[in-house]
């Protein structure tokens, strides 16, 4: 068809003539394909999309086996070059239906080919004047996941040379490759995400030094393999570990296709030379053992072996038991004189063997290549995210536009060369996360402490060479290094050696805490809480307490910030006015110094105490209320209640138990083109385009590398009109698609964010931002419970509810203190019966319900 006349023709006028003919059908269809928004509030200039002959809206309807995976809607990338005369993959799009000759096979060469739509990309900041953008037109498109539909702003279109995006994406594009375009060719989506991250890493001279040179030549041959063969290594990589006889691995291979026999064990053959597959039960095979023989054969199979050796039986698991115990038995007589050695174990293992045939796994190199493959290949995205498997299923929704990041496809990244220089460094950070993941799973809490001390132990031999090559990385990096996982092992330990309250782990809790506080450069931001920490250890536990005061005042000169002081003075206060077993004089006048200038407590916030009975839930679960409405009884956690009573008052009209999302949404519309540039000189805080933040987003340093933007947007902010401000938020919140995994909340909305910045005004939204901005990682919990507001006055308040038995954080506090001090209306909302400790705390104002 029209590929068959491109081998013939001059390139660039037969890819005009090819798109001129795509474009007129599609002009005869009804399409309304969701665009890729400019999602900057910023007016940039728009980029030129690549061209790419990559179809990204086909799906592919070829699924795993029902019984392998849950994944229930599968996308397919229908990979096409411009020298490809044909293709063979079976797509469905919203706009056609394309099917296989019904008696061609799926891997032979198919002429039909999918229609391409080039699509509009944008970049996010303009580094020299980052200025709010003004909305431009929108559609609408159905979203999977809120079911319903999403009004989406999308750019108008621009002129663009075809050859001209054509040449640039040919130098640009590495999976425009001849080689990775055959080897893709026809293959599923799944498999082709594994193949795309083999081929980036090949064509990576700074990655192969990280994989071991065995692992580097395993996945070459990957490219070579015979089709489906990596099919198979895909699935047996994703699926539970373990032997699969010959009908479980064809159907794995088939999938939906129709593939002959032949072509199977050819692929096989070639992934058991390749080195990905072992085989068991064959000529020179592995053998498997008796007790993963039986699970293998199904029930009817078991009840014809048993009938061989005149078992009698009719469960499976007395078919296990019955051959079990046969094989225990001493063996007949009668093979004494016919000179037979064999036992009974001997004749069911044989007998075992022959019915479930050759069985294939993966081979102990090719998963442990893979896995480090993949931790290497997607540093920088959540690692939950491998290590509960749901890597396909992310890929596949992102795909299908069903989960999005915010990270653009075409913007250029760093990777994983950047934060390991070699082998061994790689090498022991994935080993110190094995370890992490070990002590995590672990049950026994004797077994728990023997792991912590030797995580402590490899912390101490850290040569200082190797740390000093650790913190030579920017602080957002270090988080992946063998010395960040060993701290974060070692903290989270403190609470299971103080839980077995033996002494010996109880001093090493003490020593550990010590080493926590001697280094400066891994998660220096939970300092203060080690040292509150280690004063508790020592006063309580063993009965200290002049050494306690010790160490919090050593925390208290040790130029911590303010912020982090909070922490620290409360503990300092106890100590210092105890009255049983009491500290010196002179300490106490020390702590009673530093405690004293402690003035954001919790008696110098406004409160409301509501006295109401709760229901009984029996010591289990959230506290709930019943309330008697015109509609019936009404039953109610906390929060809701309070927001109730509120709007029933008549003191407020509109609200929501949103907590921070109200407040991080509105920040991240007004700042989304700052979070998410690409800043100059500034490396390795983009390492994968499936990150939701940048990965300075939670250290200090986001708000050093963004400064001056961060301060300029902030004074934009202040100057800006309330109605100005609103349509910045409408602009931001319409660009941004609902299924995007980022700071902006969909479960607090847009029209709640509007409605809080049309109360708050411009000055005091500038002050909330600026705090989240300063302190992201800090700032971005705490916030209080409920935003409440009246439509009428113009009020505008947020409350944190607290029951009889609740006390506030301290970075609750800190949040409401820093609203008191802008001026922005907060409270704490008290609720229950027994609230003697809350008025002890809070006595402003009582009203009995």
């Amino acid at each position: 068809m029209v590929y068959n006349k491109l081998k013939n023709m001059n390139q660039q006028t037969t890819l005009n003539k090819y798109f001129k003919i795509k474009t007129n059908s599609f002009k005869e269809m009804d399409i309304n394909r969701k665009k890729k928004c400019n999602l900057s509030i910023t007016k940039t200039p728009i980029k030129l999309p690549k061209l790419t002959l990559e179809n990204e809206h086909v799906v592919d309807l070829i699924s795993d086996d029902d019984d392998e995976g849950s994944i229930s809607s599968k996308t397919c990338e229908l990979n096409q070059s411009q020298t490809s005369s044909s293709e063979s993959t079976l797509i469905y799009t919203p706009e056609m239906l394309h099917k296989s000759p019904v008696n061609q096979s799926p891997f032979e060469e198919i002429s039909n080919k999918s229609s391409m739509s080039p699509s509009s990309d944008h970049k996010s900041l303009n580094k020299s004047s980052p200025s709010f953008r003004s909305p431009s037109t929108s559609h609408k498109y159905f979203s999977p996941t809120k079911k319903r539909s999403i009004k989406v702003r999308t750019p108008t279109k621009a002129k663009r040379n075809l050859s001209d995006i054509i040449s640039k994406c040919d130098k640009q594009n590495i999976f425009n490759n001849e080689e990775f375009l055959q080897a893709s060719k026809n293959l599923d989506d799944l498999t082709i995400f594994l193949l795309k991250i083999i081929y980036q890493f090949l064509c990576d001279d700074n990655l192969k030094p990280l994989l071991e040179e065995s692992s580097c030549s395993l996945l070459s041959r990957a490219m070579k393999v015979k089709k489906p063969g990596m099919r198979l290594v895909c699935r047996l990589y994703w699926q539970q570990e373990g032997w699969r006889r010959w009908d479980k691995v064809k159907k794995i291979m088939i999938g939906k296709f129709k593939v002959d026999d032949p072509t199977l064990h050819e692929a096989v053959n070639s992934l058991i030379e390749s080195g990905f597959i072992t085989v068991a039960n064959s000529n020179n095979g592995e053998e498997i053992c008796f007790d993963k023989l039986l699970k293998m054969l199904k029930q009817d199979e078991l009840k014809l072996i048993c009938k061989e050796f005149k078992i009698k039986t009719t469960k499976k698991d007395d078919a296990v038991q019955s051959l079990k115990n046969f094989c225990y038995q001493k063996t007949n007589i009668t093979n004494y004189f016919v000179g037979s050695k064999s036992t009974n174990e001997t004749r069911v293992l044989n007998l075992l063997r022959s019915k479930v045939g050759p069985c294939y796994k993966l081979s102990d190199e090719a998963r442990n290549t893979l896995k480090e493959l993949y931790i290497l290949m997607y540093l920088g995205m959540d690692y939950s995210i491998i290590k509960e498997k749901r890597l396909e299923l992310m890929l596949l929704n992102d795909k299908t536009k069903r989960e999005t990041f915010p990270i653009d496809k075409d913007m250029e990244i760093d990777n994983a060369s950047l934060v390991f220089k070699n082998r061994e460094q790689f090498l022991s950070y994935v080993n110190a996360g094995v370890l992490y993941e070990d002590i995590e799973e672990a049950t026994d809490l004797s077994e728990k402490c023997e792991k912590i001390k030797r995580v402590y132990d490899l912390y101490n031999e850290m040569g200082k060479e190797e740390l000093m090559s650790y913190i030579k990385l920017p602080v957002w990096l270090r988080r992946y290094t063998p010395a960040y996982i060993y701290v974060k092992i070692l903290e989270a330990g403190i609470q299971e050696l103080k839980k077995s309250k033996v002494e010996k782990n109880i001093l090493l809790a003490v020593d550990i805490l010590s080493k926590l506080l001697k280094q400066t450069a891994f998660r220096e931001h939970k300092r203060a809480e080690w040292y509150s920490e280690k004063a508790l250890i020592l006063d309580k536990l063993l009965l200290l307490p002049e050494k306690a005061a010790e160490v919090l005042l050593e925390g208290f000169n040790s130029n911590l910030p303010e912020k982090y002081l909070d922490f620290i003075r409360p503990r300092a206060k106890l100590l210092a006015k105890r009255q049983t077993n009491p500290i010196s004089s002179a300490l106490k006048v020390q702590l009673l110094s530093r405690a004293d200038k402690y003035d954001i407590l919790e008696k110098n916030i406004k409160a409301v105490h509501i006295y109401k009975q709760p229901m009984y839930n029996g010591g289990r679960g959230k506290i709930k209320f019943e309330t008697r409405t015109a509609d019936g009884m009404l039953v109610q956690e906390a929060e809701e209640y309070c927001k109730y009573h509120y709007i029933q008052e008549g003191k407020y009209t509109h609200g929501g138990h949103w907590e921070g999302k109200i407040v991080t949404t509105i920040f991240f519309l007004l700042f989304w083109d700052i979070i998410y540039a690409q800043l100059e000189g500034i490396r390795g805080i983009f390492l994968s385009h499936y990150q939701t933040y940048p990965l300075d987003m939670f250290c200090e340093d986001f708000y050093n590398n963004r400064k001056a933007l961060i301060e300029k947007r902030l004074k934009e902010i202040e100057e800006s009109t309330t109605e100005e401000i609103l349509t910045k938020i409408e602009t931001a919140w319409e660009s941004r698609p609902e299924t995007e995994q980022s700071g902006v909340q969909s479960g607090a909305g847009g029209e709640a964010a509007r409605a809080a910045c049309a109360r708050l005004a411009p000055a005091r939204v500038a002050r909330v931002c600026a705090r989240l901005a300063a302190d992201f990682a800090h700032a971005h919990s705490g916030f209080p419970d409920l935003t409440l507001w009246n439509e009428r006055t113009g009020e505008i308040a947020f409350v944190e509810v607290k029951t009889d038995s609740d006390k506030p954080s301290m970075k609750q506090i800190q949040w409401m203190h820093y609203m008191q001090q802008h001026g922005i209306d907060t409270e704490f909302c008290y609720v229950g019966v027994h609230t003697g400790r809350a008025r002890s705390r809070n006595t402003q104002e009582l009203e009995e319900h």
